[in-house]
């Protein structure tokens, strides 16, 4: 397997290939190592956000991929384009703190709540790679946290902790604004000097490439940067490669029980594809969906209303509910899943 140079800052090269002395983490140390500086890709806190049709949004193009946050009634969209140069963005939605990251190396899109034992952390990316992951480092103190994917803390004090998990809806810039015509997006016009049109890894993501930065063990029963959906359930819970949704339609609706709670997950293919998971009650009723390919909706079989791919009634008697996205739900690729969640339960079609 060949290896890649990190592209993540453009204007950095690797200076080392192994963690500071100092450091204590409860993780392999043969998958940590120092790519960068730290912040040598600068995490981004409260970026100037505008509407969706502003000039300053224009650098966005509709198959784009973002992650969606709504929280108390707010939505706002936090663009891959942006992502891929600055990986976290720590911002206020709904009056809450939220840190939205991405790792490109992993594909992986992760909302937390960016808060511990009651101090709120200023998350930045710490220039450390494990297992090809971004590791979070609190800017306020320089304390390393750990891997993004691995939810909990994994290094020095913060061993023993967790950020609280948020949930995050990913799919593209064009189905987002059309579902949250009201969404603010955050403005391509920062003051970083970057291109944020141009993605910094080459081909990298491409599903048919199986390079990666970081030499490590994978399991390639499938493509390494297949995008899987994962709830999450300590090292288990439920992994759906899109591959496999894919196959089942171009609408699909899965319902099934994970972690104790009934779901259901959406997929669409179309806009750049989307799978969504959902707690499938309302009102303490379990519902059952059924998808409607031809319309691009499901209906639930109890009540016949109709819904959306991000969880909302559009018509029939639950009109204007909201399932709740799992918090536990988020995509990455299909070699991160399988190394982050090694216990994990893989979904095939039938």
């Amino acid at each position: 397997m060949a290896v890649l140079v990190a592209a993540g800052c453009q204007d950095a090269a690797p200076f080392d290939t192994t963690p500071p002395d100092e450091l204590v983490c409860s993780l392999d140390p043969n998958l940590l190592f120092t790519s960068l500086p730290p912040d040598a890709i600068p995490a981004v806190n409260e970026p100037p956000m505008v509407a969706a049709d502003a000039p300053q949004a224009d650098y966005l193009f509709d198959d784009d991929r973002v992650l969606g946050v709504v929280l108390n009634g707010e939505a706002r969209a936090y663009p891959h384009n942006i992502l891929w140069h600055h990986e976290i963005v720590n911002d206020v939605v709904g009056g809450s703190p939220v840190s939205v990251t991405f790792c490109p190396l992993t594909g992986s899109g992760i909302a937390f709540r960016p808060e511990v034992d009651g101090t709120l952390l200023d998350l930045g990316v710490s220039g450390l790679l494990f297992a090809n992951n971004l590791v979070l480092y609190d800017r306020n103190d320089g304390e390393v946290y750990g891997p993004q994917l691995a939810i909990e803390g994994s290094c020095g004090s913060f061993r023993g902790s967790s950020l609280e998990l948020l949930p995050v809806q990913e799919m593209s810039w064009g189905r987002w604004k059309a579902l949250n015509p009201e969404t603010r997006v955050v403005s391509g016009e920062l003051r970083y000097g970057r291109n944020y049109r141009v993605y910094p890894y080459g081909n990298y993501d491409d599903t048919t490439n199986p390079d990666l930065i970081q030499p490590m063990p994978v399991d390639d029963a499938r493509p390494l940067k297949e995008r899987v959906l994962a709830i999450r359930d300590g090292s288990g819970g439920r992994g759906y490669p899109y591959g496999e949704l894919l196959s089942m339609g171009r609408t699909v609706a899965i319902n099934e029980t994970v972690a104790g709670v009934p779901s259901v997950i959406f997929y669409e293919s179309r806009s750049g594809e989307a799978a969504l998971a959902f707690d499938a009650r309302v009102d303490g009723n379990t519902l059952t969906f059924e998808a409607n390919p031809a319309a691009g909706n499901w209906t639930d079989i109890e009540t016949g209303s109709t819904w959306r791919i991000d969880g909302v009634a559009s018509d029939g008697p639950l009109a204007g509910e909201r399932l709740r996205t799992r918090e536990d739900a988020y995509t990455l690729f299909w070699f991160a899943w399988r190394h982050f969640q090694p216990d994990g339960r893989l979904f095939t079609a039938p």
